[in-house]
């Protein structure tokens, strides 16, 4: 029979990788420009729970709260949204969406950051230290290390 452990390290340990991966750029994020944007519209979309659905799935609907806005960088004027880092915030019921798109309507100053090589790519709201991301790593590369050291003879 084959031993699992090395196995199991290898993937906890892609996944460590990839899990640090998005910590990192979470924290290059942070150090993007900031601006302030003024909101022009809020947009709620029902979508389905999965964007490939199995005949038989019965997912429930999903409503994402967009809010556009404008701002200047560089000069120059740019327009985006609230999905182009994070993605859009998603609710299972439309009046939660409509709620949390009426936190900001049109008019409404807020803060944003943007890609310095491309503004149109951007994060709202203030910035974010990754615990989550950065606990699952952790513990993923922590789950790697023990299982390649039960497989040691």
């Amino acid at each position: 029979m084959h031993d699992i452990a090395p196995f199991i390290a290898l993937a906890a340990g892609l996944g460590a990788a990839v899990a640090g991966h998005g910590a990192w750029r979470r924290r290059d994020v942070n150090r993007w420009p900031s601006a302030e944007a003024r909101v022009t519209r809020c947009d709620v979309e029902a979508v389905h729970g999965h964007a490939h659905r199995r005949e038989g799935d019965d997912q429930p609907r999903r409503f994402l709260a967009r809010v556009h806005f404008t701002f200047q960088a560089k000069g120059r004027t740019y327009r985006s949204d609230n999905g182009r880092f994070d993605g859009v915030p998603s609710f299972t019921r439309r009046q939660a969406a409509v709620a949390h798109a009426g936190r900001t309507p049109p008019g409404t100053l807020m803060t944003i950051r943007y890609a310095p090589d491309n503004p149109e790519i951007t994060q709202s709201g203030e910035s974010r230290l990754p615990t989550g991301r950065l606990g699952l790593a952790a513990f993923l590369a922590t789950m790697s290390v023990l299982a390649l050291w039960l497989s040691l003879p």
